[in-house]
């Protein structure tokens, strides 16, 4: 199981601004799923796993987000219209065990934010770093790692530039 993470970070390094808005929203050539190498990013993950704060508004959309099955890092109960075959667990270790038993050994995407992917960390089970350098200084937002994050160290695996100045940075761990 490969555990990747996509992030969208303002030269400052937030990943979203004080009301919790992801900064990938504030770009008008953002459409969703279908922009910025999105897709084939996506095309070999066989799940997605996430912390509380990203699956709630989920519930709410228009049209539930993902195709392949969802694991949520939380220790609360799951609301009741949570979809059937979305699954839980209080740490990020019980959630490695539960998509080994669900049979996922490939790509795993882990949709943000940055609490989850420092629970990951933690555990040694990130193996990728995506960023999507958004060319805005926020001033104020959401960091990319939380405050006492140990330092993290990265290699460059590709780059991709897009018309409107986003920089794509690919790293392993």
């Amino acid at each position: 199981m490969r555990i990747r993470t996509n992030f969208f970070v303002t030269l400052d390094g937030k990943v979203s601004g004080p009301d919790g808005r992801p900064v990938q929203l504030l770009l008008p050539g953002f459409t969703g799923a279908d922009s910025y190498g999105l897709p084939e990013f996506l095309a070999n993950c066989e799940a997605v796993v996430m912390g509380r704060t990203t699956f709630l508004p989920a519930l709410t959309a228009p049209r539930w987000p993902w195709q392949q099955p969802v694991f949520v890092l939380t220790s609360s109960a799951l609301p009741d219209d949570t979809p059937s075959d979305v699954m839980s667990a209080p740490t990020a270790a019980e959630l490695v065990e539960l998509m080994e038993s669900a049979g996922i050994g490939g790509d795993v995407h882990l949709v943000g934010g940055p609490n989850t992917m420092q629970a990951f960390r933690e555990i040694h089970a990130l193996a990728e770093v995506w960023l999507h350098v958004v060319p805005m200084i926020l001033g104020s937002g959401h960091p990319l790692a939380p405050a006492g994050a140990e330092p993290l160290s990265l290699t460059l695996q590709s780059t991709r530039s897009f018309p409107d100045g986003v920089v794509e940075l690919g790293y392993v761990l």
